[in-house]
């Protein structure tokens, strides 16, 4: 046993035991190194993605700011329109003698048409802001119903057998002013309201016959003669285009038509300014 453990081959144990310490320190050294550059990999793709993404965002701050920018100015112009457009719409909305003026009815009527449409858009594109939305959904509705009233719609599917100006009357035979338009019809035909309004008349007179008179509280007044049967009754309101009576021949009148007049400030003015008649009979 004394041979077995002696000085030489207890060296020998210890340099190998030092030797498996120094295999494993470094083995696990090089893992450590591996496992690091891994890691250094990693970060530095990291570094790298939150570069990029600084730079993404820094971008998008500058279309925001860019974005907010204008939508600011366009919220201001727009808020300018509306209030411009609000000017406008009341101004001629309560304006009751402005018929009296209009050298083109016909192309006013349809301006205003056209901007109560495009006010429409806007209010459904920028809905999201309430205030501005308010806005325009109160003007709009004032216009909507100013429109509505507007005798624009007509009023008999006929033709014009007898237009507006001066005639040989039928009866009479002498040179008088037509204050309306006739317009060719079968007994029984449907009247229509030209525009929305208080029926403010609805009776008999020898010269009109059966008749209706229609105030649309915007300085328009429109007349319905010679009817067969009416189908309303004084201060009743109507819509336009809604039937308010039938075609006849009664009072001073030569065979079934609709006598149609439009007046402004009570003023009697010729219908085809204002509605797209069929063509007239020669």
């Amino acid at each position: 046993m004394r041979k077995i453990f002696k000085p030489a081959w207890c060296l020998l144990i210890i340099m190998f035991l030092l030797l498996s310490v120094v295999y494993l320190l470094s083995a696990k050294s090089v893992r450590l190194e591996k496992a690091n550059n891994v890691l250094g990999e990693q970060v530095q793709e990291m570094s790298k993605t939150l570069t990029e993404q600084n730079k993404a965002l820094e971008a998008n701050r500058e279309l925001i700011t860019i974005f907010q920018s204008d939508q600011t100015t366009f919220k201001t112009r727009l808020q300018e329109f509306a209030n411009t457009y609000t000017q406008i719409t009341g101004s001629y909305v309560r304006k009751p003698s402005r018929g009296t003026v209009m050298k083109s009815a016909n192309n006013t009527i349809e301006d205003i048409i056209k901007l109560n449409n495009l006010v429409k858009n806007l209010n459904t594109a920028f809905s999201s802001n309430n205030k501005l939305s308010q806005e325009l959904e109160k003007t709009n509705t004032e216009l909507e119903e100013f429109v509505a009233a507007l005798p624009t719609f007509i009023p008999a599917t006929g033709k014009i057998t007898s237009p507006f100006g001066m005639r040989n009357h039928p009866i009479t035979h002498i040179r008088t002013s037509h204050k309306g338009v006739d317009i060719d019809a079968d007994i029984g035909d449907p009247i229509m309201a030209s525009g929305s309004g208080k029926v403010i008349y609805a009776g008999y007179s020898s010269g009109y016959g059966r008749h209706i008179i229609i105030d649309h509280d915007n300085g328009f007044k429109t007349i319905y003669g010679h009817s067969s049967k009416l189908l309303v009754n004084k201060g009743k309101t109507v819509k336009k285009g809604q039937k308010i009576a039938l075609v006849g021949s009664t009072g001073r009148s030569t065979g079934p038509h609709l006598h149609f007049e439009i007046r402004i400030s009570d003023i009697a003015v010729d219908p085809i300014k204002y509605i797209e008649f069929k063509p007239s009979i020669r």
